[in-house]
């Protein structure tokens, strides 16, 4: 994998150095190439031998044509960014409000576009009905185990995969302290096994994932993952493979990212880079523009990325899905800062230097 490396020599007005012990990407002051956008004669999914999805929410697909109209021309594969988690479908014990994620369901599926469900399970999306319910350890599997079963089993044959589990370990890989699961079960992990198998029962076909962030840049995190698909593996959970997030940033060390993905990798279960965006605006400045240097920047991170991706064996490519289509919309705009630029397309669904970065990391 560290052949990744050499798919910088392309850009031969751009120098790599290392400022620490980590790779950076320098740009050469005044050899920017011009402009931000690029136009591109193939698209992502054609190109690509593996799924290359994005994050969408229902709401814009209805109402902006021009967004659904890139969607469908550059994606193949769909994740609904909060309309298929629980707070979101599961309105009381016996009620679900189907209408969003059967509509993304329904859309993709008119679009010859596969579907990744995300997540059943999730400590901060357990709605306030039920955390505020007094169940004990048994109750509370039951019915998470009804709910399992009912989502996954709606969508059977239709949602191809799931992330069953989502962020269960804080960072350095100790368990997470959240509020609900922890106090219940004195093993959660058997627990979170146990939620696997009730989805594989509801729909034997779906591959199982399970979803983390910081996963190729936090060791003590990684390991922690690894060890409990271990467990899964030999107590006989069922577990296909593992989401990397990749909320990452033009700093982010390119060696460290690659030493971790191939540890990642030795798992040998599907990877999906499952919510991939490149932040620019990593100092937070109130300042900041997207011009040419800093979009080439984040285009040879994207190319780096997906060319480590394709040093995957064949059998452990399940895709790349990035975490939004266009800017504008990115959770990153209210979760990090206003003037961020981190996805494929621009506010005006131009293809931006980034899209074209993917392409080029592609075999």
């Amino acid at each position: 994998m560290k052949e990744i490396f050499k798919i910088i020599g392309v850009f031969m007005l751009l120098l790599i150095t290392s400022c620490t012990t980590e790779d950076k990407v320098v740009f050469v002051q005044g050899a920017e190439p011009s402009g931000t956008t690029v136009e591109t004669t193939i698209s992502l999914k054609e190109k690509a031998e593996f799924n290359v999805g994005a994050a969408v929410k229902s709401s814009l697909l209805k109402t902006d044509a021009q967004y659904a109209d890139a969607f469908k021309a550059n994606f193949n594969q769909l994740t609904a960014e909060f309309e298929m988690k629980m707070d979101q479908l599961w309105l009381s014990e016996n009620n679900y409000n189907w209408e969003a994620a059967d509509y993304l369901v329904n859309f993709a599926q008119d679009n010859n576009i596969e579907v990744h469900g995300h997540a059943l399970v999730w400590y901060r999306t357990f709605p306030d009905w039920f955390k505020n319910q007094s169940n004990d350890s048994i109750a509370f599997e039951s019915k998470v185990k009804t709910y399992i079963s009912d989502v996954v089993g709606r969508y059977k044959g239709r949602i191809k995969s799931w992330d069953v589990v989502n962020e269960v370990f804080a960072d350095n890989g100790g368990a997470r302290n959240e509020d609900i699961i922890a106090p219940l079960f004195n093993d959660p992990t058997a627990f979170y096994g146990r939620c696997f198998q009730y989805a594989k029962d509801a729909d034997p076909d779906t591959k199982l994932f399970y979803n983390d962030y910081s996963v190729v840049i936090d060791e003590g995190k990684r390991e922690s993952i690894k060890n409990m698909a271990s467990r899964f593996k030999a107590e006989g959970f069922p577990i296909d493979g593992i989401g990397a997030q990749f909320h990452y940033g033009t700093d982010t060390g390119l060696t460290k990212i690659n030493d971790g993905f191939t540890d990642l990798a030795s798992t040998d279960l599907l990877i999906h880079i499952s919510e991939l965006d490149i932040k620019i605006n990593v100092n937070k400045s109130n300042d900041f523009s997207l011009y040419s240097g800093n979009a080439q920047q984040q285009s040879v991170i994207y190319e780096a990325i997906v060319a480590m991706y394709e040093t995957l064996p064949e059998s452990q490519k399940f895709g790349i899905s990035t975490w939004g289509v266009s800017d504008n919309y990115s959770w990153l705009k209210t979760e990090w800062h206003p003037k961020e630029f981190p996805l494929l397309f621009d506010a005006d669904l131009n293809k931006k230097l980034a899209y074209q970065g993917f392409l080029n990391g592609l075999n």
